[in-house]
């Protein structure tokens, strides 16, 4: 199984570069939370499928660089069924999954913003 979090693409990245690299991940953490709320909010709450897929676009985005298991996988198939308007059972299941996914990973995520805060000296 591949590990929950795989920042080895950040690293790269940021040639490693920890105030880089912190405030990556103080964006991702500041802005992912909510974006996965709004996605859930959209699939629960409406129809409006554009809306949908064009909300797990951005977050798989995000996923792309910040790497947490399955969810950018996940998400493109949220993205392909929100844009054919099929498949909401499946859509259902795949946000369940990405919820419990990023509720593991969060923690984990503040605490590895915090210590490149640290490393980094930013105030």
């Amino acid at each position: 199984m591949e590990p929950l979090i795989d920042l080895k693409f950040l690293q790269e990245l940021s040639g490693g570069d920890a105030k880089y690299i912190y405030e990556l991940l103080d964006i991702f953490l500041g802005t992912t939370p909510e974006g996965l709320e709004t996605l859930e909010q959209l699939i629960r709450d409406t129809n409006d499928w554009e809306a949908t897929y064009k909300q797990a676009h951005f977050l798989k985005s995000s996923v792309g660089i910040v790497k947490i298991r399955d969810m950018h996988q996940q998400l493109a198939r949220i993205e392909e069924l929100g844009r054919k308007q099929e498949g909401r059972e499946e859509i259902l299941q795949l946000l369940d999954k990405i919820l419990a996914t990023f509720s593991e990973a969060h923690p984990i995520l503040i605490a590895e913003r915090d210590k490149h805060k640290q490393l980094a000296g930013v105030a």
